[in-house]
């Protein structure tokens, strides 16, 4: 008589992932966010631009050109690659942003987490009516930029109320 060799035990099932993490986060930011990241790449090149015609001739020759092109392609395919990729919700779990242009990063801030949450409009960010959301933690802050200032005002008092909540 051969004892039969017992059953392996069924593996134990998989830790269901957070529903914050199942998905992708859904919402963008305001169009008008390429504006403003436009305005601020075209700027930088803008003013590499001169500085490599006043002193590039000297030292590195057509370095110019390299500027002006960077003046024309670099801002618009920046800007509207990065306002593609960027996303954020607000869910369960707490708040889900992505972002990145060459590289993605994914960061799910827990509610618990968070201390306080203000806005911030800079010289950029008004003339376009536009304002960021600064969540702050005890590991530092996490920004979700260039929202239209109302509804940044909203997500300030939903996150503001959903952190108190969760004391």
């Amino acid at each position: 008589m051969t004892a039969e060799p017992s059953p392996e035990p069924a593996p134990a099932p998989a830790a269901a992932a957070p529903a914050a993490l199942g998905a992708e986060p859904s919402r963008r930011l305001s169009p008008g966010a390429r504006w403003v990241w436009l305005l601020h790449h075209a700027l930088f090149w803008l003013v590499l631009l001169v500085l490599a015609k006043v002193f590039g001739g000297h030292v590195w020759g057509p370095l110019w050109v390299v500027a002006l092109l960077g003046l024309l392609v670099e801002p618009a395919l920046v800007s509207t690659i990065r306002w593609r990729r960027w996303r954020w919700d607000v869910g369960d779990e707490g708040i889900d942003v992505r972002h990145g242009t060459l590289t993605v990063r994914r960061t799910l801030i827990p509610w618990i987490r968070v201390q306080h949450v203000d806005t911030r409009r800079g010289i950029t960010e008004q003339m376009f009516d536009l304002a960021t959301v600064v969540v702050h933690t005890a590991a530092g802050a996490h920004e979700i930029p260039l929202l239209d200032s109302r509804e940044a005002e909203i997500l300030r008092e939903r996150i503001g109320a959903r952190a108190r909540r969760d004391d």
